[in-house]
């Protein structure tokens, strides 16, 4: 007998997780299917404070605040040549009620956040992979590798960066101006600032528009990392080298890294930068990864992630409640006006990076005081915020 299900979601990431919990909480009949077991090794570590308020409603700010995870309070931008720096601290933003977020080792968030989505009500199939979805006029019939199939009202796409229904369905392609390669793993013994400050992300700018990133977990363990364009990407087959070179680069980050031991194998991304022409058909919808990446920097992935998931939770309840699909109700449409109004947002201040002087830039735009609140707001991930003075003025 087919089990069924209002709602089916394939993947339980950030965005997968953070949107069951918020459809259970609402006692919609929710179900995430996810191919791996947890823990697992994975990428996009800083969290934003502007991704606060939708843990605090999807219930799981409780695990963060927890004590097991280090608090960021701010991001520190260095440069590599003049050996100035530039510093957002969180809690000089617009939103006063989000002064901080956290440091996650996605190994234990991934678990952390997925177990919530259960504790609040959502079915979990784990590990089971989904291996075709066929839609239909009234409903949408999920098939797993084990043989078993599924019926629910919607499918929600949340596989990252594999986007089983965006390549499906043809209408994910590659960003046309962001083409980056990461290189990253995990060291013991980073040097960390003392006290208030131990979490916060360093920023180590590099030659060619290159960057480094040290962000540090609870405990001893730290992830480093470089991103630089495709085009200067020149490690050959010694990752060691590469990596320990270029972060030598940066003498604030060089300071960090004496002594320090890698405790993982070094992890290779590239060509991760992607849009989809739409977020929606009929029965399907594409949240987080699945549906949009840009960049690392500026940490965005995992917020806006969990934001597609509040912005997808109000359509979802919508449709359901009027038996509507997304297309014929134009509720799909809104989606993807409302992400990309943030996506576009962040695609800004990406390019402020990428093509100026950012700390040299930065440091004249924040002797205004509204202006510099305005950007430790962005800088926090507060980009749907219409109150935001630069957002106003579209300086984004």
């Amino acid at each position: 007998m087919m089990k069924k299900h209002d709602v089916i979601i394939i993947g339980g990431g950030p965005g997968g997780s953070t949107l069951a919990a918020l459809l259970a909480k609402q006692n919609v009949n929710v179900a995430v299917f996810e191919r791996e077991d947890f823990p697992r090794f994975h990428i996009g570590e800083s969290l934003l404070p502007s991704s606060m308020p939708i843990f605090k409603e999807s219930g799981f700010y409780e695990t963060l605040n927890s004590g097991k995870y280090i608090r960021k309070y701010g991001a520190r931008f260095a440069d590599c040549t003049s050996h100035d720096e530039v510093y957002f601290g969180f809690e000089d933003g617009f939103n006063a009620e989000i002064p901080s977020a956290f440091e996650v080792e996605r190994k234990e968030f991934d678990k952390d956040i997925l177990d919530n989505a259960r504790k609040q009500g959502a079915t979990v199939y784990q590990p089971v992979r989904v291996k075709d979805v066929e839609f239909l006029d009234t409903h949408c019939v999920v098939t797993t590798n084990k043989g078993d199939q599924y019926e629910a009202k919607f499918v929600i796409d949340s596989t990252g960066r594999d986007a089983m229904l965006g390549k499906n369905n043809k209408v994910r392609k590659i960003h046309p101006d962001l083409n980056n390669v990461a290189v990253f793993a995990h060291y013991f013994g980073v040097k960390r600032n003392e006290g208030k400050h131990e979490g916060d992300i360093l920023i180590g700018m590099l030659p060619e528009k290159a960057w480094s990133w040290v962000i540090p977990f609870k405990g001893d363990i730290t992830s480093v990392g470089v991103v630089c364009s495709t085009k200067i990407f020149n490690a050959g087959t010694d990752l060691e080298e590469y990596l320990n070179t270029m972060l030598a680069k940066s003498p604030r980050v060089k300071e960090k890294m004496a002594g320090a031991e890698r405790t993982t194998e070094i992890t290779v991304i590239s060509n991760y930068s992607h849009v989809s022409e739409t977020y929606t058909g009929k029965r399907w919808m594409l949240i987080g990864d699945a549906a949009v990446f840009l960049d690392p920097m500026f940490s965005s992935g995992v917020h806006m992630a969990c934001t597609s998931a509040k912005l997808a939770l109000p359509i979802i309840l919508q449709c359901l409640k009027e038996n509507a699909t997304f297309d014929d109700s134009g509720l799909g449409q809104k989606y993807k006006e409302d992400i990309d109004r943030g996506v576009n947002r962040f695609h800004s201040l990406i390019n402020l990076f990428y093509k100026g002087d950012f700390v040299k830039d930065m440091k004249k735009t924040l002797t205004l005081d509204n202006v510099r609140k305005g950007f430790t707001s962005a800088v926090a991930g507060d980009m749907w915020n219409e109150d935001n003075y630069i957002l106003q003025r579209k300086v984004l």
